[in-house]
């Protein structure tokens, strides 16, 4: 999404904006809702982050929804606000779910593996991202596509585990 709109708003700024003040609205954006994810993150520490995962990862879907829909300037802005939030919220959870759920054993070999697959769905992301043409349509309702199968994905993940009856003990 990043690479996307960095092209996108390089050769189509947003509407009576330059195209470096419309990659600083959507870079601003990502930067506070990032910020706040990780404020949010802290005050949400005691939840369960299943719940806080398939949440966050719900209004990043919707939110580049209507961003595919309605293309405009405060949804784009909205959508990296919320990708921001959204990174920060669901990699806290993972954390918090490695931790709770890894053994001590093991528990680092996981982190390494997670942030390797992490930065691989980046180096992936950016790859479609370049890919896509130029059109903002098109490259909303991609990125859209790819939440919704993220989404399903982690959600029947997520379902999966609790119908297993892994254990979660709290995390204080």
């Amino acid at each position: 999404l990043i690479f996307f709109l960095a092209f996108l708003l390089r050769e189509h700024p947003l509407a009576g904006q330059s195209a470096a003040v419309s990659l600083g609205i959507v870079g601003v954006a990502a930067g506070v809702g990032n910020a706040c994810g990780t404020a949010v993150g802290s005050w949400l520490r005691a939840r369960g982050p299943e719940v806080i995962v398939a949440t966050v990862l719900g209004l990043a879907l919707s939110v580049a929804v209507l961003a595919a829909v309605f293309f405009s300037t405060a949804l784009v802005a909205a959508l990296g606000a919320v990708a921001g939030f959204t990174q920060a919220l669901s990699k806290l959870s993972l954390d918090a779910m490695i931790q709770r759920d890894v053994p001590e054993e093991v528990r680092t070999s996981a982190f390494a593996r997670s942030e390797t697959l992490l930065q691989m769905a980046w180096v992936v992301g950016g790859g479609i991202g370049i890919a896509l043409p130029l059109n903002a349509v098109l490259g909303m309702s991609v990125a859209a596509g790819i939440l919704a199968l993220g989404a399903a994905a982690s959600v029947r993940g997520l379902l999966g585990a609790a119908r297993r009856g892994t254990p979660h003990p709290r995390v204080a």
